[in-house]
């Protein structure tokens, strides 16, 4: 008798530490999918010169390819863009982008300052462990760099 409880404090240990290693390597393969996510949106947005339909439209096609399928709530500075594959939503968002206007608090009335914006890309990451299912969402904000003059239609 004394040997089968021995055994079963071993077997719980193995599993708790089973479950810790499989929960570590989840949320390092997720956080590296996420970090490559919001890189390739930052380089398509450089690429179009900013924000319009287009480089939407490149940046669904490009989630679509990689399967990235994580999804968090945007905040309310978001401008209402937080888009899951197929349609648009504040409480499922695939990702989430802001635009900032870098000379908006200048007065200008010259026109003599160019316009200048850059923009915040939000991709989440979660915690998904086999079995027990999700447990945390992560966030991961980065920025642009300046862009000056840039293309927008409206989106």
């Amino acid at each position: 008798m004394k040997e089968s409880v021995g055994a079963l404090g071993l077997t719980n240990i193995v599993i708790v530490f089973i479950l810790l290693f499989s929960g570590y390597l989840c949320i390092s393969v997720n956080q590296t999918k996420a970090y490559n996510v919001k890189n390739e949106m930052l380089n398509i947005i450089h690429k179009h010169n900013g924000l319009d339909s287009s480089t939407l439209e490149e940046i669904r096609e490009y989630m679509n390819t990689v399967g990235y399928r994580s999804t968090g709530k945007c905040d309310n500075e978001y401008d209402g863009i937080g888009y899951t594959i197929n349609s648009e939503s504040q409480d499922k968002a695939m990702f989430c982008i802001k635009t900032v206007s870098v000379n908006s608090n200048m007065s200008d009335k010259y026109n003599q300052f160019p316009s200048v914006k850059y923009y915040k890309v939000k991709v989440f990451f979660s915690l998904d462990i086999p079995i027990i299912g999700k447990m945390f969402n992560f966030n991961l904000i980065g920025t642009s760099k300046n862009i000056y003059y840039p293309v927008e239609d409206g989106v």
